[in-house]
């Protein structure tokens, strides 16, 4: 009598319904091959055994970490650069030249800035301005922050020279002048879709919003 052919389907179906499978029988991996993450192994083959996937997974996570604290090393140093030179300046307009010129230097943004509801201030210092009205529409939240993706350039980016796909915003919080509501980074690639050195561009963020209150009283 022929045997019953067994699909892929009935397969997956048999590893769905038994998830702890490969727990409660684990020589059942020893004969299995699973896809390299390399594209050309060191065997020369698009699938390995489970042992050498296991340990190409793993080295995979050891330089992730390795490559994450590296990248928070450097951020820190240039936000450390930073602070110091934000904590010597004295003059406003200093202080907002440094911001929108010298940080996207530092940093290898496209743009860090203030932006300002106030047009007049927003001509003078070179920030930028919109309406009152967008702001409590999409970003009037005090000491809010957030790394994300960029889905609208109308609002924040349309006079940039180049699109951005990813930006930090920080709502400020300085009492009694309202009409500086944001400060952003922004990049023209994934910089902060990741959230990597989230609390040192907070704490940068934090720093700014100090200076510049002391800068207006």
């Amino acid at each position: 009598m022929l045997g019953k052919k067994i699909k892929i389907e009935d397969i997956e179906k048999f590893l769905s319904e038994n998830p702890n499978f490969f727990i409660d029988q684990p020589k059942a991996l020893e004969g299995l091959k699973f896809p390299s993450l390399e594209k050309n192994n060191s065997l020369g083959n698009k699938v390995i055994s489970f042992k050498d996937w296991l340990i190409n997974n793993l080295r995979f996570e050891k330089e992730g970490l390795i490559e994450n604290a590296k990248y928070n090393y450097l951020t820190q140093k240039k936000i450390h650069q930073a602070v110091i030179s934000i904590i010597y300046i004295s003059d406003l307009k200093e202080f907002f030249t440094y911001v929108n010129i010298e940080l996207p230097k530092i940093f290898h943004l496209e743009v860090v800035n203030i932006v300002s509801t106030n047009k007049k201030l927003s001509s003078k210092y070179n920030l930028i301005f919109i309406e009152e009205s967008d702001v409590d529409k999409h970003y009037r939240l005090n000491n809010h922050f957030i790394m994300d993706a960029v889905d609208d350039q109308s609002i924040l980016y349309n006079n940039t020279k180049k699109k951005i796909n990813s930006n930090a915003i920080f709502s400020l919080n300085i009492k009694s002048f309202d009409y500086f509501p944001l400060l952003i980074f922004a990049s023209v690639d994934k910089h902060f879709v990741s959230n990597r050195a989230y609390d040192l561009i907070l704490f940068l963020s934090k720093i700014i919003q100090f200076k510049l209150e002391k800068l207006l009283i």
